[in-house]
């Protein structure tokens, strides 16, 4: 059983449908599992979205206009769950 702080993992993408499903493959091969996957479409015209389709039960996909890469983590981090953290 996971007692640590919940993870929560945001993977900002602009027109990187070839690389996104390896990304989230490696998040969901980690030995500690994150709290959400959050992968934030940064306004791609390629098919990302097919791709991040495929995750749906595992990864919540957010598209926005493009506005670089910080705006897409930026968007990502204020969409992640907050979840206090007690020390033991």
């Amino acid at each position: 059983m996971n007692t640590g702080p919940g993870v929560s993992v945001v993977i900002p993408t602009h027109n990187y449908a070839r690389f996104v499903g390896a990304a989230v493959e490696s998040v969901l091969a980690q030995t500690y599992p994150p709290l959400e996957i959050i992968v934030v479409d940064d306004g791609s015209t390629d098919d990302t979205s097919e791709v991040v389709s495929r995750y749906a039960d595992k990864v919540r996909y957010v598209r926005k206009a493009n506005g670089g890469v910080s705006s897409a983590r930026n968007a990502g981090i204020a969409l992640a769950q907050r979840r206090s953290c007690r020390a033991a």
